[in-house]
């Protein structure tokens, strides 16, 4: 019987640390593909890696100009963290808040990414999901590249709707929109190599909605989202608040409505991993405890030790690494 398995990273790990895990995951998978092993030797089972990174901006592939000084300068400001219910949900020690947040005013990073488009923001009020699956299993229901594209739109509109009333719909422009096409609501990326998935959709939750203009709150202000002129970025917060007649919510201030329990990011990947596992017709999901967690996690340092990666990325790994081995020593 196979089950989705749901590997949840606890905190807020550095972007690039979740990004090797995924890379590592898949690895598993193609290098099973590749030795094409005997039926008694069953691959890897289809996993989703749900995470809430440290703020960073990242650049997609059509990204090809360099970015002014003035737009680096813009990206790179601190910002000030406002979403209190998604980092009251996220902390897993009472360092992490001061250690990877510094006091609530937060330099931004710009790695680029496999993912096309252009500029995009990731970061706290924002679950990040990476379903990592082989299009082409025996053990799920198999899909064609445009079907998975669409598996992950479906998946995110579904668990919208379902969970928070929300009408949510795909346009001709990348991600999951409201208000008739006019907002994002959910940003998509595929990445593909051999039938194998990368990346996946990432929900705003509680990120500040249109309505904030302050750039030193709201980060979608700095930049225009994925080079889409005229369009805005929303969160399920503001659209609950707009619904509530509140005027919208997502940075403090009047209208801010608080979000129900599952309202919070770690919630919103629960449903969304039910959801997932439902559409791709395997028996459920099964949670990846913490110390199995801590194993893959520990597999993917051992192998950048010994690659010896240095510089302020691999400082924030350092970091975040150390806060969840205290944690796991702590119980």
């Amino acid at each position: 019987m196979v089950k989705l398995q749901h590997i949840r990273l606890p905190g807020f790990p550095p972007y690039s640390f979740a990004s090797k895990l995924q890379d590592h995951l898949r690895r598993r998978l193609l290098d099973c593909k590749d030795s094409k092993l005997p039926p008694s030797s069953p691959p890897p089972p289809p996993t989703l890696l749900s995470f809430t990174p440290t703020p960073i901006y990242t650049l997609g592939r059509r990204q090809t100009a360099p970015l002014s000084p003035q737009e680096l300068a813009r990206l790179q400001a601190p910002l000030r963290l406002h979403s209190a219910e998604s980092i009251k949900a996220c902390v897993i020690h009472q360092k992490d808040a001061i250690v990877c947040h510094r006091g609530n005013a937060v330099p931004v990073s710009r790695p680029r990414s496999p993912r096309g488009g252009l500029t995009t923001y990731h970061g706290p009020g924002q679950i990040v999901l990476w379903p990592i699956l082989d299009l082409r299993s025996q053990q799920h229901k198999k899909f064609t590249v445009r079907c998975y594209a669409r598996l992950l739109e479906d998946t995110t509109i579904s668990v919208l709707k379902q969970q928070y009333g929300i009408d949510a719909t795909i346009t001709d422009d990348p991600g999951v929109w409201v208000d008739g096409g006019s907002k994002k609501i959910a940003a998509l990326g595929v990445q593909l190599g051999k039938h194998v998935t990368g990346l996946g959709t990432a929900i705003n939750v509680d990120t500040p909605g249109p309505e904030v203009a302050d750039t030193q709150v709201n980060p979608w202000k700095r930049f225009v989202a994925c080079g889409l002129e005229g369009k805005e970025v929303t969160s399920i917060e503001s659209e609950l608040a707009a619904k509530a007649g509140g005027g919208g919510g997502g940075g403090g201030g009047g209208g801010k409505i608080a979000l129900e329990p599952t309202s919070t990011p770690g919630q919103v990947a629960e449903r969304w991993a039910e959801e997932l596992a439902r559409r791709i017709e395997v028996e459920g999901v099964e949670e990846v405890g913490p110390v199995e967690v801590f194993r893959l996690l520990n597999r993917v340092v051992a192998g950048e030790q010994a690659g010896e990666q240095a510089g302020e990325q691999a400082g924030e790994e350092e970091r975040f690494w150390g806060l969840l081995r205290e944690q796991l020593m702590e119980k």
